[in-house]
């Protein structure tokens, strides 16, 4: 999975770093993603003081891709664990 290098500061992952992978699509050239460990906590929409699930990903983060907002290019880790319905309209996401 790949966030753009902005916020993996903000999660304290260090940009550049060894765990690099160069990918291409998005921009036409080569870009640089940067992995690390994070721990992903998601709470429920209904309480949002109870902790659903939680658990450590593997995660690519890509400052090139600070332009473009989020940009989510890969699905490995949380989108291959669980089925994700996005509802933008409402602002929710379900995770299943």
């Amino acid at each position: 999975m790949y966030f753009p290098g902005f916020f993996g500061s903000v999660l304290g992952v260090p940009i550049p770093n060894p765990n690099v992978l160069v990918f291409s699509g998005s921009a036409n050239q080569p870009q640089n993603a940067y992995f690390d460990t994070v721990h992903v906590r998601v709470w429920t929409f209904a309480n949002p003081a109870q902790l659903a699930f939680e658990f450590d990903l593997y995660a690519g983060f890509c400052d090139t891709l600070e332009h473009v907002g989020l940009g989510l290019l890969g699905q490995n880790g949380f989108f291959s664990r669980y089925r994700i319905a996005m509802d933008h309209t409402h602002n929710s996401m379900e995770i299943i």
